[in-house]
């Protein structure tokens, strides 16, 4: 998918879908415990995208909790099916996270980095070409590291 592409997905029972704009901000993985809890999964799959470009259609229902990294996230789920579909940290608000598994075209994703791997399942094993992060990186970091910016290796 190229920058500036329609980015589509939703929940699964069809009852909220949402659009954005591809803003360039590549798919990462999380593994902090957090998302490990609320995913009821390994890690998360997860991709920022602008809030002036992201549209919801249909209603959602919201929780707030405290992040590994310190931060309130909001997260946003479909009122029936309870599938999470995007969160807004207060650190970043202009650029909410869409759980990119909810993407149309999620079997085509790839995360470009992993974060918080100290918390991963041991059984999961990384790919070597791939940034990892043993927490989460810096905050003046994160937005060049998800556009491709970042730094080519990190901590294992």
């Amino acid at each position: 998918m190229a920058q500036g592409d329609t980015i589509l997905g939703g929940c699964g029972c069809g009852a909220v879908r949402y659009r954005a704009i591809d803003a360039g901000m590549r798919p990462y993985a999380c593994h902090c415990i957090g998302c490990q809890t609320r995913q009821g999964a390994s890690f998360a799959l997860n991709q920022q995208v602008a809030a002036a470009d992201l549209v919801v259609d249909g209603e959602t229902i919201s929780g707030t909790v405290l992040a590994a990294s310190g931060a309130r996230v909001t997260h946003h789920a479909c009122p029936f099916c309870l599938t999470r579909l995007y969160t807004v940290n207060e650190r970043r608000p202009d650029w909410p996270t869409i759980r990119a598994g909810t993407r149309d075209d999620s079997p085509e994703i790839v995360p470009a980095f992993h974060v918080w791997v100290r918390d991963k399942q041991p059984w999961i094993v990384l790919p070597q070409d791939v940034p990892t992060f043993e927490t989460q990186p810096e905050e003046y970091a994160w937005a060049a590291l998800a556009r491709g910016e970042g730094p080519a290796a990190a901590t294992r």
